[in-house]
Parts: C-alpha cells; sequence; structure tokens
C-alpha cells in the first residue's frame, strides 16, 4: 500500500460547524469516474475520487453531522446532513478503504498523487467530451497499475 505521510484535510460547506476529516497518507491511487452513481449524486459531469486507506483517514470534528445515503446496497455514501455537501463514501467491493471526493478538499494541501485514469467512460453523459490527455480510458472499472 501507499503509506507516504501527508497531511490534507477537507471538509463539507457549512459556513458555521463544518464536518472536517483530514487524510494523512497518499492515496493509493486516484482517478476519474464517470459511473453515473457518482455523476448523479454529486450532480457534476464526474467525479475525482482519491481512494485512502481507511488506517489514513479521520473525521476530525463534527462527526455527528454526517449522514448515509445508500446509492447501490454496496456503495454508502457519506454527506453532510445540513449543507447535503457529499464528502466520501465506502465500498463494499474495498474494504480496506474510504473513497473521498476530491473536490473537497483544502485546495492549498498537496494530496501527493493525480489521476491516474477514467473509469467507467461507457457511463458518461453525452455532453462530457473525455480530454485527449493520454491517460488510460476504461469502459467500466479498472484497478490502478499499482494492483497489478
Amino acid at each position: 500500500m501507499s503509506g507516504t505521510g501527508i497531511h490534507v484535510r477537507g471538509h463539507c460547506r457549512c459556513s458555521t460547524d463544518p464536518v472536517r476529516f483530514e487524510i494523512t497518507k497518499q492515496p493509493y491511487e486516484v482517478h476519474y469516474c464517470l459511473c453515473t452513481d457518482c455523476t448523479d449524486i454529486s450532480g457534476g459531469a464526474l467525479a475525482i475520487l482519491a481512494v485512502v486507506e481507511k488506517s489514513g483517514f479521520k473525521v476530525t470534528e463534527h462527526e455527528e453531522k454526517i449522514k448515509n445515503f445508500d446509492t447501490k446496497p454496496t456503495a454508502h455514501r457519506r454527506f453532510c446532513g445540513t449543507c447535503g455537501c457529499h464528502m466520501f463514501l465506502y465500498v463494499d467491493a474495498f474494504p480496506d478503504f474510504v473513497l473521498v471526493h476530491v473536490p473537497t478538499l483544502e485546495r492549498a494541501d498537496n494530496l501527493g498523487a493525480a489521476p491516474d485514469r477514467w473509469v467507467f467512460t461507457r457511463s458518461k453523459h453525452p455532453m462530457v467530451t473525455i480530454p485527449n490527455d493520454g491517460l488510460p480510458r476504461h469502459e467500466g472499472w479498472a484497478g490502478t497499475a499499482k494492483a497489478a
């Protein structure tokens, strides 16, 4: 696994008493996701997800505000019950990891990794054009090269 120590902070959108969390290990992987589950819940054209070992992730403030919404029987999404911000999720297929929505992280903090592929391209919205960025594109799920 990754193990490199970092300190990245994230939070919901509440202006008062936001849910705050931190990442203290470099993500195992980061990817662009175009699945309808991620895009529909975020209201965006894509999701940028950092896959972090659970041991390197911690909610540090206002955990009591966090609510769960299962978008699938195997996808457990956590959002702020006050502002509605979707911050992270747990997926049954990856029991040792939390998937953090990168846009909820402090912009000035260095995550230490960049997206390395596009996944679920067959599900992308028809108005979305994937840029010619040289990253691999996968119609469904594809793990990082680190898993090979």
